[in-house]
């Protein structure tokens, strides 16, 4: 059997598990194929990372970790939950052989690439002096929030945004069973986790674009729309995009996790080199079978157009990258909601279980952040 780069037989050759016989077949297997090699070099990397972290020390659980196991093994479905699912990515794996050590490595790593900060600096209202702001739960001021659909104008839409680190939720119950504030969770920055495979409705030059609605679980009266971005290869690309929605349509738009309503500056090209996902809470007024469009372009002159249609137009059987969109913006709504519903958090970690299971998301900081609402889910059902 040809060998692929999520084969679990990987983890176990950079680990050094494998028999002689099966380590042969793994090297074959590395010399004829590049994705292999690059996947063997990263986990290679991982692991020097965390030998050099625990000093040495070698690859366990812990005993804390295995009782927290052998817990979990009486509860229902226990086979699929935080890092205890047979299938689960093998970074996650790593986390668990280093235990709390890697947790706070991961931790470091987290803060090195994204904005995890709880403050926004704003400016105040005496002439431009930079002051300090807290956040309202959930929300980011860095981004718009409500846009009442009166002209045909069009908004930006806010390229660029970072993605959450979910190790802090991670921690939180692990070290005392108790679930972070509310203040910590952005929406939008937990709808940008939801990486996954899709085929774009807009190719340009370095960047694929694709947009999809739905019902929205939370209000019957409103519906949802996600449009991702993804540059190509994962290169670095320098684009801007703006979303107009027809008035006729559309009554208000609303960015899941955006802070406040304002007016849109003039577009600004912006740099990214990973996917951005943004999901918009739309309240529409009488039947139209394109809502709007996007119009894109990038600083190597492309142009692009994508039409935002109805939700009845839209599908029936949702795809996985707008369920994975609406499951992890429903987690990190219903954390920085008060109260949080328990019914509400069995609904999400139903729908999380069903994507791993099926294992229908293979993106690992994505399999990661639902995996995490699993854990959530159980520890604070103990």
């Amino acid at each position: 059997m040809k060998m692929t780069p999520d084969d679990p037989a990987l983890t176990a050759f950079v680990l050094g598990e494998l028999s002689e016989d099966e380590v042969a077949n793994t090297n074959r297997a590395l010399n004829c194929d590049e994705n292999l090699l690059a996947e063997k070099e990263t986990l290679t990397a991982l692991t020097g990372m965390l030998s050099d972290l625990l000093a040495g020390g070698s690859y366990t659980l812990g005993e804390e970790r295995i009782t927290e196991i052998h817990k979990a093994g009486q509860l229902p479905d226990s086979n699929v939950l935080v890092l205890e699912h047979r299938r689960r990515s093998r970074r996650q794996s790593f986390l668990a052989m280093g235990g709390v050590a890697a947790v706070v490595m991961t931790g470091f790593v987290a803060l090195s690439q994204f904005d995890v900060s709880q403050t926004n600096r704003g400016v105040d209202g005496s002439g431009g002096n930079v002051v300090e702001k807290a956040t309202s739960a959930g929300r980011s001021e860095n981004l718009p929030a409500e846009v009442e659909i009166q002209s045909a104008d069009g908004r930006a839409i806010p390229l660029g945004i970072s993605k959450a680190d979910p190790s802090f939720v991670e921690r939180a119950l692990l070290a005392d069973g108790k679930f972070p504030e509310r203040e910590e969770f952005k929406i939008a920055d937990w709808v940008n986790l939801g990486a996954v495979e899709f085929e774009p409705s807009v190719v340009m030059t370095g960047l694929e674009v694709y947009s999809e609605g739905g019902p929205c679980p939370w209000d019957s009266k409103k519906s949802l729309w996600m449009v991702i971005f993804r540059p190509v290869g994962g290169r670095m690309i320098s684009s801007a995009a703006k979303v107009v929605f027809e008035p006729e349509f559309v009554v208000s738009a609303h960015l899941l996790g955006g802070g406040e309503t304002r007016k849109t500056g003039p577009l600004k090209l912006k740099e990214f080199n990973s996917t951005q996902i943004f999901l918009y809470e739309l309240e529409t007024k009488n039947d139209g079978d394109q809502l709007g469009g996007v119009s894109i372009t990038t600083d190597q002159g492309d142009n692009g157009y994508l039409p935002i249609y109805s939700p009845r137009q839209a599908k029936k059987i949702k795809t996985v990258g707008f369920r994975t969109a609406v499951v992890l913006g429903g987690f990190a709504r219903w954390a920085a909601s008060d109260p949080r519903k328990e019914e509400t958090l069995a609904m999400l970690a139903r729908e999380a279980r069903n994507l791993i299971t099926r294992e229908e998301v293979t993106d690992v900081s994505c399999r990661y952040a639902l995996d995490i609402i699993l854990q959530s889910e159980e520890t604070l059902n103990r």
